[in-house]
């Protein structure tokens, strides 16, 4: 049988992955005034990401990966290892020094990026404004100017994401950690993104919370077509929602892959002592 007969059978299992969604090609970023030396002068080797010439940082250097549409990428390391800086330069909060960010095969535009922060009001939100309120200045801005209609959707939002009716029009700033993350993820959604961005979402929140939370992103993110990074110290977080992991360290990538095999059976001895330290 030809090629081409398997690929026209209704019945035939794609040989290629999907396209992906996202694709970053060697990026890199430094802040200082770097100079020639500074990847010769930091990361593994070295044991720092600082360069002792010239005292430039080395954030991020030569990171690749691709990901795919319904697919959840985590990304894990020690304060100080490049996921803050990796990110930003994803939701072009920076701009990467060299490589490529691409989104749907175009460069990455802030339109087609959304992001929760752990901090509800770096993401814009209003705390003396109620949570309906909220989501309904992201409808507005994006031209809805039908009262009945930006109530209707502002408030089914707010209920698919666990948020209880009588709560709707109560001021963001007396809701729960968990609660704003559930407002902000609403705000998300009115234009759902192509690409979403979990910054450390369930940081500071109780355990109970955090459960609920996570089952919540976790059917968010298998309704969407979209591709989702999850940036997190929490390797549990990272276990439930990721499919896959990569961990960074002095700005590198040391290790890639399923994430129950890099999780349950590091390869990398940095990756090692970061599973080991969370489970003593």
């Amino acid at each position: 049988m030809t090629s081409s007969a398997v690929a026209d059978s209704p019945d035939a299992i794609p040989l290629l992955p999907p396209t992906p969604v996202l694709s970053v090609r060697a990026v890199s970023r430094r802040f200082g005034p770097g100079c020639s030396r500074c990847v010769a002068l930091t990361g593994e080797a070295t044991g720092t990401n600082v360069c002792r010439e010239c005292g430039s940082v080395v954030a991020v250097h030569d990171a690749s990966f691709d990901v795919g549409p319904r697919e959840v990428l985590g990304v894990v390391g020690e304060s100080g290892s490049g996921k803050t800086t990796l990110l930003r330069c994803l939701y072009r909060d920076l701009v990467p020094e060299s490589g490529s960010i691409l989104v749907d095969g175009q460069a990455v535009a802030r339109s087609t990026v959304m992001m929760v922060h752990q901090n509800a009001l770096a993401a814009g939100l209003y705390p003396h404004l109620a949570a309906e309120s909220n989501v309904a200045e992201r409808l507005l801005g994006n031209g809805s100017r039908d009262f009945d209609e930006i109530h209707r959707r502002a408030t089914g939002l707010l209920g698919e994401l666990g948020l209880q009716s009588q709560r709707h029009t109560d001021a963001l700033r007396t809701f729960s950690g968990g609660m704003q993350q559930r407002v902000q993820l609403a705000r998300a959604l009115v234009d759902p993104p192509q690409l979403l961005l979990l910054d450390e979402p369930t940081t500071g929140l109780d355990p109970s919370v955090q459960a609920d939370l996570l089952d919540v992103f976790q059917r968010v993110t298998e309704a969407l077509t979209s591709a989702t990074i999850v940036v997190s110290h929490d390797l549990a977080a990272v276990r439930v929602l990721a499919s896959r992991v990569l961990v960074l360290h002095h700005g590198r990538i040391v290790e890639e892959g399923i994430s129950e095999q890099v999780l349950e059976d590091p390869k990398h001895p940095y990756t090692q002592l970061l599973v080991s330290s969370r489970l003593t």
